[in-house]
């Protein structure tokens, strides 16, 4: 394991209250976010060829020092998409599963392969004009470890390349004074034990509080925790979610979620 490796692995254990070494090293972990400029995305903009195309590595970073999932490299294949109100019949033999509300999960390479072969037509996916149906949650390219997952959720993934410090930005622009915490104080001393300073700045401010999360950065729900865009996923059998994070004003949401049999 590289320095870096070793680092985001302690500073990851303590966001998630346990060393990563007591989670179980067998299972698939997968980053799932929702984004409301993106979830809508009509489905003609994809090539049915990337929807069933493997994607397969360790997380990677397209550039850049910001929190924004064009940082990624997507994996739209193993992407879900959830199908909510009308379900075209189309759709029915793709769904994997269908919780007792309204949102059943589609994974990207289903839809794919069914419009590639022809049983599935695009006009059946987009009911009308303001409502694209159905929506997406991106899942970028992770290894299936939870310590790359944690990486791509927390946009650390060519550390210590592409940290930013929120914090300090909020204070350049005349948001807040020096000096003054914008950070969640619930996870002050927390953040407080990372020992490397960028890692530990980029780090709170994916914690903010909630006023400031709303502008800029993340709120961190905490272990376990899963933000409501993001439940389609968790409810899938066998799932369970690690750690979620929220962004602005219901904008925005990531989870790691521990993926059950099958994966997507």
């Amino acid at each position: 394991m590289s320095h870096w490796d070793d680092l985001l692995g302690q500073a990851f254990g303590l966001l998630l209250g346990r060393p990563l070494a007591e989670f179980d090293a067998a299972g698939t972990y997968a980053v799932f976010h929702y984004d409301d400029e993106t979830a809508g995305e009509a489905l003609e903009e994809f090539d049915p060829a990337d929807l069933v195309a493997d994607v397969d590595g360790r997380s990677g970073d397209l550039g850049g020092d910001e929190l924004y999932p064009d940082r990624w490299v997507p994996d739209l294949a193993g992407s879900a998409f959830v199908a909510t109100d009308v379900r075209p019949a189309a759709l029915q033999p793709l769904i994997t599963a269908g919780p007792d509300d309204d949102r059943a999960v589609v994974w990207g390479r289903e839809i794919g392969r069914a419009l590639r072969d022809g049983s599935l037509g695009l006009d059946e996916l987009s009911p009308d004009g303001y409502r694209q149906y159905p929506h997406l949650l991106l899942r970028p390219r992770t290894d299936g470890s939870l310590l790359d997952a944690m990486r791509a959720a927390t946009w650390t993934m060519s550390a210590p390349d592409g940290l930013c410090d929120i914090g300090d930005s909020l204070v350049r622009d005349g948001y807040v004074e020096a000096g003054v915490s914008v950070v969640d104080p619930r996870w002050e001393s927390t953040l407080d034990q990372i020992g490397d300073e960028a890692l530990r700045r980029h780090l709170r401010g994916l914690c903010l509080d909630a006023r400031w999360a709303r502008m800029a950065g993340a709120y961190y729900l905490g272990p376990g925790e899963c933000p409501s865009d993001l439940r389609p996923i968790a409810d899938l059998p066998g799932s369970r979610v690690i750690a979620g994070w929220e962004f602005g004003e219901g904008q925005g949401a990531t989870a790691v979620v521990l993926l059950g049999p099958p994966v997507g």
